[in-house]
C-alpha cells in the first residue's frame, strides 16, 4: 500500500463522516484593508443551486448552510466592489468542497491563497490535487493566462496556440491517467467517484465501468457516481434504432406527462434551459420546424435544465420564444432525471423518436433539423 494511500485513508472513513453534523459553518479573516468587500459562496444541495453572500466586517466573513452530500463549490472575493458578474470567472477565486463540517478560511493577500483548516474533507482533497497533477480549472487558468499574454501580431501566433493547446492536452491526458489509478487504488473516497468523472472526458466509458463498479457501495451512492453510471447505461441504450426510455416528469402546471403519451406520433425530445444561449439561438428555428410540420404528425417535448431558483425565468422564456408546446421539468438543473436517463452532456440536445417509441435521429438543428424532418414526414 502507497504512502498516499494510507494518509487518505487515515483522512477519509466514508461520506457518512460527512454529517455527523447538520450542517457547515465557514468562518473567514481578512486583513483590516478588506473590510466592506464581499464575499459570494455558490454550492449545490439535493440538485439545487444555492448563492450566498456576505460582508466582511471587523475582518472577519461567515456562511451557515447544509448540504445533501459533500459539494464542489465556489467562493469570490470582491476586491474592488466590481460585482459577482464581473470578476466569477477571472476574479480572486477558491474552489473547495463543501461538506457538512466546520471551516476555517484565513486570507493574507487573497482568497486564491487562502489557508482552509478545520475540515479534514479539505485536507484529503488537497491531498488527491497533489497526486493527480493540480487542480482542474487553475489549469485552465494558467492556460489561459498564457494564451492571453500572446499577441494576435505575432507573426508566429497559430504556432504559438497550436503548441500551447498540445501542451495542455497533454497535461490534462495524463491528470487523467493519474485520477483513473487514484480511483482505482482508493474505493472509498468520494474524489474517485469526481476523478472517474473527468476520466470519462478522455476515456472509453467501458474502460470506466469496472473501476466504477469497484466503488464502495457509499461512494456509487453519490451523486456524481450516480449520474456517471447513468451516462454509461445511457451510452449503450440511447442509440438509433433503440426504444427510447420511457419518462415522466411534471408540466408547468405540475401534471405528469409521460414520454408514451406520444406513442402513435412522431415527437422531438428537446433538452434546453433559459440560460443556455444556443437554445435560446436555436428556438426560432425550431418553432419554424414546428409549424411546418405540425399537421404531418410532428409533436415537440421539451425538457428543461432549469433548477427551482430559475422557474420563473424557465416560464418567461417559453413565453418570450413563443415555444407552443408542452414543456416538462423536475427543476433540478443538471441533475433532470431525464436528462440523467439519457446522457446528456451539454444543451441543446435533441432527440426524433418515431411513432413505435424508437429513436430515428438526435441532434437535429439549423438546417439539419429541417432536411431530415422532409425526409421522414416529406415536404
Amino acid at each position: 500500500m502507497n504512502t498516499l494511500k494510507i494518509t487518505l485513508i487515515s483522512l477519509f472513513t466514508g461520506p457518512a463522516m460527512l454529517f455527523a453534523q447538520t450542517g457547515f459553518q465557514i468562518n473567514g479573516t481578512t486583513p483590516a484593508s478588506k473590510e466592506g468587500c464581499v464575499v459570494y459562496l455558490d454550492y449545490t444541495s439535493n440538485g439545487e443551486s444555492i448563492s450566498d453572500s456576505t460582508i466582511v466586517t471587523n475582518g472577519t466573513f461567515q456562511f451557515r448552510g447544509a448540504v445533501s452530500e459533500p459539494s464542489y463549490s465556489r467562493m469570490i472575493f470582491d476586491h474592488q466592489g466590481q460585482g459577482k458578474y464581473m470578476i466569477q470567472n477571472i476574479g480572486d477565486r477558491l474552489y473547495f468542497y463543501v461538506g457538512n463540517e466546520n471551516y476555517h478560511i484565513a486570507i493574507t493577500d487573497s482568497l486564491h491563497n487562502a489557508a482552509i483548516t478545520g475540515s479534514p474533507m479539505h485536507a484529503e482533497y488537497t491531498a488527491f490535487l497533489n497526486e493527480v497533477g493540480g487542480c482542474f480549472i487553475a489549469i485552465m487558468d494558467e492556460a489561459g493566462k498564457t494564451a492571453a499574454s500572446i499577441p494576435q501580431s505575432d507573426p508566429q501566433y497559430n504556432e504559438k496556440m497550436t503548441a500551447l493547446r498540445n501542451k495542455y492536452d497533454k497535461i490534462l491526458a495524463d491528470r487523467r491517467l493519474k485520477e483513473l489509478e487514484f480511483a482505482k487504488n482508493n474505493p472509498n473516497s468520494i474524489f474517485s467517484a469526481e476523478a472517474l468523472r473527468d476520466v470519462a472526458n478522455g476515456h472509453p466509458l467501458s474502460e470506466i465501468e469496472p473501476v466504477l463498479a469497484s466503488l464502495s457501495e457509499e461512494v456509487r451512492n453519490l451523486s456524481t457516481a450516480k449520474q456517471l453510471a447513468a451516462r454509461i447505461q445511457a451510452e449503450k441504450t440511447i442509440q438509433i434504432g433503440n426504444i427510447a426510455p420511457d419518462f415522466t416528469q411534471p408540466d408547468i402546471n405540475g401534471q405528469p406527462v409521460s414520454l408514451s403519451d406520444y406513442r402513435g406520433r412522431y415527437v422531438l425530445v428537446d433538452f434546453w434551459a433559459s440560460w443556455c444561449a444556443p437554445c435560446r439561438a436555436e428556438n426560432p428555428n425550431l418553432v419554424k420546424a414546428y409549424e411546418a410540420y405540425k399537421d404531418k404528425g410532428l409533436e415537440v417535448l421539451g425538457v428543461s435544465l432549469d433548477s427551482k431558483s430559475g422557474r420563473d425565468a424557465w416560464l418567461k422564456a417559453i413565453e418570450k420564444d413563443g415555444l407552443p408546446w408542452v414543456h416538462v421539468s423536475d427543476l433540478k438543473g443538471w441533475s433532470n432525471a431525464v436528462a440523467v436517463l439519457y446522457g446528456v452532456r451539454g444543451v441543446p440536445q435533441n432527440y426524433l423518436i418515431d411513432p413505435e417509441g424508437r429513436i430515428v435521429a438526435s441532434n437535429l438543428r439549423d438546417e439539419r433539423l429541417h432536411t431530415v424532418l422532409a425526409e421522414i414526414l416529406g415536404n
